[in-house]
């Protein structure tokens, strides 16, 4: 059985209930290391269960997953404080950086109106119950 601290590569395939895939490795391995929280805990909790070899499919719910849709995390702000601010693509994710956050975020412009953006910086599967699938292929030291 898995340990915290080994290295898994696994293949995997994440799907909405209803089969509509946002997210396949298309059959080159994933690495992470055990216990570094990586994936989320749920996905890591399966793989700590397994050995090579084994597959399984985990049913999510949105709190097991990205979580719940938080209208909290839509937010406005003023386009001066965004680089390129005035031509941010509506209806588009894009990339965010901030002092918090050194690799960029998805976050969805909404609008932009009278000079203020309109951002979400919920994940885009928040509030989504999702599938996994999952293969471990290999573990290491």
């Amino acid at each position: 059985m898995a340990h915290e601290g080994q290295s898994a590569r696994f293949l995997y395939r994440g799907s909405l209930p209803d089969g509509s895939v946002f997210d396949d490795c298309n059959g080159e391995p994933h690495e992470i290391v055990l216990g570094r929280h990586q994936v989320m805990r749920a996905l890591e909790n399966a793989l700590l269960a397994m050995e090579p070899g084994d597959e399984r499919t985990l049913e999510l719910s949105c709190d097991e997953a990205y979580g719940r849709y938080d209208e909290k995390a839509v937010q406005k702000v003023p386009t001066y404080k965004i680089p390129n601010g005035e031509n941010l693509p509506v209806g588009e994710t894009i990339g965010w950086t901030s002092p918090r956050n050194i690799e960029p975020i998805p976050v969805k412009v909404l609008s932009i109106e009278n000079q203020v953006a309109t951002l979400d910086f919920n994940h885009p599967l928040a509030g989504k119950d999702i599938v996994y699938w999952v293969k471990l292929v290999e573990l290491s030291e």
